[in-house]
């Protein structure tokens, strides 16, 4: 008798699953492998294009199947680009230099001729940004550059040739980096003996029998659609966007091998159950049931019974025998929906794919535009900037190159405000009382840039020569000193008291703290370097009053 221990239930969703979980250790070799592989091919194609386009004459240089390397010393002059280019576009490069007949190979690293370097490459170069086509850089063609970039142009200009001699109906628009025809391994469900024998036997002798109807809740049970979708989710969550394509397309052609491998398994389990199931009825002539008599057995059973509906059970008088075949072929028929259903899943996640790269895409492009809109205000933004210095320093050089201004020292505690021969103080005049020899007094007036009077502070002082000081940043020579006797000030002035405080600072700190200020400022746009240097001449002798040797403060360049 058949018996149910030699059926092999096959799940689709192990299968699946186990597949995704080896993919998630392989899937990046894989990926290289794939990457590697159609980069070859695309190069492939390109330079087979070539070497038909202008013959093989022409193109010597390049073989048919050429590395890296190869194809780009085989374009590196030009002058196959250019040849191929006007077989295309006629007149498109009016002159090609040619190389010398004496010409030997050039090796790697060293410069080609001058006019086939900027002759052949640049006049192709502009035509091909003029037509459109999507171009590369010159250095693309030495050693270490983008062969990528080359050959997608290649590819480009091959398509916009066909599109040209198909009639050039409509607009032309280059698809960017497609894969050429034979270099995809497209997904297609494969007719293999196995799988296609067993599919055929289900569709002619399945009836669902109370048997049947539990095997297929079984199979549905090994079958969670979520599941799957939240593997292939964990699988591809974490790749790049254009990698996902290779990936699927990768998991779809191992699930199908190994599920028509597990199918031709399944199926040798068979045909050993069959050889079991034969029982001799007489001992001259043994009866054997195949599954071909089993479909006719079940066929009949159904013309006998036509109201009973696919709900019979189908009685074979040999012992059962068929028993194990048709609950064989119903599990087949269950993983046939179970594939159709697993494929539909994975077109869905496709499809959302596809709809979230456009989303992504378009999310690039606005931020594209975004920061186009920002460069430019940048941009706009520094020429103002640029103009208002000009200006500040135009308005500088009106109000004078040399400017002298006048400080009154107020009496020091003790001395009598009497003994003032100062006047009169206005904006930029002093008018100061002078005795005359008959003891009549005079009266002069000197005019200044601006006079500050005794109860001028250090700030007002400084804020008059601020701007001139600012002018040193923008590339301006700006000299400042104080000219005076013994004890008018001018030490007080420059520097200030010996008890400093922030109010009397003097114009040296001042201007110093204004110059490191600005600098911070503008340390994103310009970088600074700031030197001090601090003498003094006293009595013609000209000493360095920052040097740490405070015995020996004679300037270096002084004799």
């Amino acid at each position: 008798m058949g018996t149910e221990e030699g059926i092999v239930q096959i799940s689709v969703a192990s299968v699946v699953e186990e597949v995704l979980q080896q993919g998630k250790g392989l899937s990046d070799i894989d990926l290289a492998s794939r990457k590697a592989e159609e980069a070859s091919l695309r190069r492939y194609v390109a330079a087979g294009w070539l070497r038909k386009t202008i013959g093989v004459v022409a193109a010597k240089d390049l073989p048919a199947e050429p590395s890296e390397e190869d194809f780009r010393l085989g374009l590196r002059s030009g002058i196959v680009l250019c040849n191929v280019l006007n077989k295309v576009q006629p007149g498109a490069v009016q002159k090609v230099v040619e190389a010398p007949p004496d010409s030997v190979n050039v090796p790697d690293g060293a410069a080609l001729s001058a006019y086939q370097y900027f002759e052949n490459v640049r006049n192709f170069l502009v035509v091909v940004e003029e037509m459109g086509i999507p171009s590369f850089e010159a250095s693309d063609l030495e050693k270490g550059g983008k062969s990528s970039r080359i050959i997608n142009c290649v590819l480009a200009l091959k398509s916009y040739s066909e599109w040209k001699h198909g009639g050039g109906s409509g607009s032309w628009k280059y698809s960017g980096n497609s894969k050429p025809s034979s270099a995809g391994k497209q997904f297609v469900r494969r007719n293999s003996e196995p799988f296609m024998n067993l599919i055929s036997r289900t569709s002619s002798i399945i009836n669902k029998s109370p048997d049947s109807s539990d095997v297929g809740h079984e199979a549905r049970e090994m079958v969670n659609p979520s599941s799957l979708q939240m593997l292939v989710h964990d699988l591809l969550s974490d790749k790049k966007q254009e990698d996902i394509p290779f990936i699927v397309e990768n998991m779809l052609s191992k699930v199908m091998e190994e599920f028509e491998h597990r199918l031709a398994s399944q199926n040798e389990q068979s045909k050993t159950s069959h050889k079991e199931t034969v029982v001799p009825t007489t001992d001259e002539s043994p009866l054997e049931l195949t599954c071909e008599e089993t479909q006719v057995a079940i066929i009949k059973d159904e013309e006998k019974a036509p109201d009973e509906g696919t709900c019979g059970r189908v009685d074979i008088d040999d012992d059962g025998a068929s028993t194990p075949v048709v609950r064989q072929l119903m599990l087949v028929e269950h993983q046939h929906k179970e594939v159709q259903q697993l494929k539909s899943t994975l077109h869905d996640a496709k499809v959302d794919l596809q709809s979230l790269q456009l989303k992504y895409q378009e999310e690039v492009s606005n931020l594209g535009k975004h920061l186009h809109g920002l460069a430019h205000a940048a941009s706009s933004y520094q020429k103002v900037l640029e103009e208002n210095r000009k200006l500040y320093n135009q308005v500088q050089d009106l109000k004078g190159n040399i400017r002298v201004y006048c400080r009154v020292r107020p009496f020091l505690p003790g001395q009598p405000n009497s003994l003032s021969t100062v006047d009169h103080l206005d904006d930029g005049n002093i008018t100061i009382t002078t005795p005359s020899k008959y003891g009549k007094e005079g009266k002069k007036s000197f005019t200044f840039n601006k006079v500050f009077g005794p109860s001028g502070t250090q700030e007002e002082v400084f804020a008059d020569t601020q701007p001139l000081i600012r002018s040193v940043l923008d590339g301006y020579n700006v000299c400042i000193f104080a000219y005076g006797q013994t004890g008018s000030g001018k030490t007080h002035t420059m520097t200030g008291p010996s008890d400093l405080t922030k109010e009397t600072l003097g114009v040296n700190y001042r201007a110093l703290s204004d110059l490191f200020n600005i600098s911070e400022q503008r340390k994103d746009v310009i970088s600074y370097d700031i030197s001090v240097q601090m003498v003094e001449i006293y009595n013609e002798q000209v000493r360095d009053l920052l040097t740490p040797d405070g015995v020996n403060k004679k300037y270096p360049s002084c004799t």
